[in-house]
């Protein structure tokens, strides 16, 4: 059986391996680079791939990541609740992102 990478540990693989940025959504449906605080809409931005985590001992603790590819090319990684736990500006910003081709497995 493969070892599941906690989502601590992909994001610092990620972070290690490619020039990923961090990115957060604010209440005003625009997406940070948290090293540049300049807003981009959705707009341009495309999803390049998601991936999800559970906890290893509550059920209940379930993440999602994205992967983004911002307008000039960079791509970053935002993190978000799943299901209940969602924060209602991410689902709101993804729901406006269009997929970027096929989907890159992480």
């Amino acid at each position: 059986m493969t070892r599941m990478n906690t989502l601590s540990e992909t994001l610092l693989e990620l972070h290690r391996k490619y020039a990923v940025v961090d990115l957060r959504i604010d209440d005003k449906d625009q997406l940070w680079v948290e090293d540049n605080p300049i807003p981009c809409r959705s707009k341009g931005i495309r999803l390049v791939w998601t991936r999800r985590f559970e906890g290893q001992s509550n059920p209940d603790d379930l993440a999602v990541l994205y992967g983004l590819q911002l307008p000039d090319g960079q791509v970053g990684v935002l993190v978000d609740g799943y299901g209940p736990a969602s924060d209602p500006d991410v689902t709101t910003f993804i729901l406006g992102v269009q997929p970027l081709g096929n989907p890159i497995d992480t």
